[in-house]
């Protein structure tokens, strides 16, 4: 297997994953901003997080904070989606070769905007496990709470669905000389993203 890593493609899928975090990021808070002023009401979007409130006192707050609060999610988990559908539509041209395109990467990147879910999950639990902390920022316990559901339920629910696309792209679309190179550049690549825009600079860049 380490005969097969590539350490060129490690390098642009390490920087690639970075930037997919940051752009998945702020696409994913760009859905909660769209939403809220759908609604008319007046939004801020920041590095890892958006803020709304009412516009005049007449609003109906409760209905509508509630699609502003799965806007993020939905917008996450439609273009992932899409990425998918692109992927099967095209899937003829994945078939035997060792070595995939830009397109062809550009497509799984898309597709893997369903990681969030996963990796949302996992955080989560880390938190829980090292500090004890039952954290209840997270959207889908914020939805699941607002439909009187158990807490974990969309969290579940979809980083079930986010590991299974994981899974589909490894293992049906990524070239088998390739995969090492990507789950390796993919761990490393998700990791420092999340540092460098989430902890380090996201604030000092959009505060």
């Amino acid at each position: 297997m380490t005969s097969d890593f590539d350490i060129r493609l490690s390098i642009w899928l390490f920087l690639g994953f970075i930037v997919a975090t940051i752009i998945g990021t702020l696409t994913h808070e760009c859905g909660h901003y769209l939403v809220a002023k759908s609604f008319g009401y007046d939004a801020t979007l920041h590095y890892g997080s958006t803020n709304w409130r009412p516009s005049n006192a007449n609003q109906n707050t409760n209905h509508s904070s509630f699609w502003i609060l799965v806007g993020g999610p939905l917008e996450t988990m439609l273009t992932g989606t899409i990425g998918l559908i692109l992927l099967f539509s095209f899937r003829k041209s994945f078939d035997n070769i060792t070595k995939l395109s830009f397109r062809q990467w550009f497509i799984i990147f898309v597709s893997l905007f369903w990681l969030r879910q996963t990796a949302n999950l996992v955080v989560w639990i880390g938190r829980y496990v090292v500090s004890g902390n039952y954290s209840f920022r997270s959207d889908e316990i914020r939805v699941a709470k607002y439909l009187q559901l158990p807490d974990l339920t969309f969290s579940i629910l979809t980083a079930i669905i986010g590991a299974i696309v994981l899974t589909i792209v490894i293992f049906k679309f990524v070239p088998a000389k390739q995969r090492l190179t990507f789950i390796f550049s993919g761990v490393a690549g998700g990791i420092s993203g999340y540092i460098l825009w989430l902890v380090l600079f996201g604030k000092y860049l959009m505060p």
